[in-house]
């Protein structure tokens, strides 16, 4: 068993492209990142709307517009990421950010789930650990 490492798992999407997203009724939203020569996705599903930051400020789901700049970061290239206590998960892509940071969660309930790897990893976010740690 390896010891965890904030961002160690995450930072495995730099270099990986934000191939599409999914929305179903019911469902977790879906972010699928792919990257040439692989033969799988990597899928971030979060429970949690992410906030979009760009250049002219932040915007979270309801804002007038969140919609429209969501499906603008498809196509967009994953450059950094970051995994905090008390602001959560950051993807930097070639558009702007997705910050994963809930304010409010269901403690029964994973907050974010990372998988696709082909060694078989995968990470998984709840309440009151790592980057969540201040929501107990």
């Amino acid at each position: 068993m390896s010891q965890y490492a904030p961002n160690d798992v995450l930072s495995q999407l730099v270099g990986d492209r934000l191939r599409a997203i999914e929305i179903a009724a019911g469902e977790p939203l879906r972010l699928m990142f792919t990257r040439p020569g692989r033969s799988a996705d990597r899928v971030l599903s979060s429970r949690v709307w992410p906030s979009i930051e760009r250049s002219g400020g932040t915007w979270r789901d309801g804002d007038m517009g969140y919609t429209d700049l969501l499906r603008q970061l498809i196509g967009a290239d994953v450059t950094g990421t970051s995994e905090r206590a008390g602001q959560g998960l950051r993807i930097d892509l070639t558009r702007g950010s997705l910050i994963i940071s809930p304010r409010r969660v269901d403690r029964s309930r994973e907050i974010a789930l990372l998988s696709g790897f082909e060694d078989g990893r995968w990470m998984a976010w709840w309440p009151g650990d790592y980057a969540f740690e201040d929501l107990v």
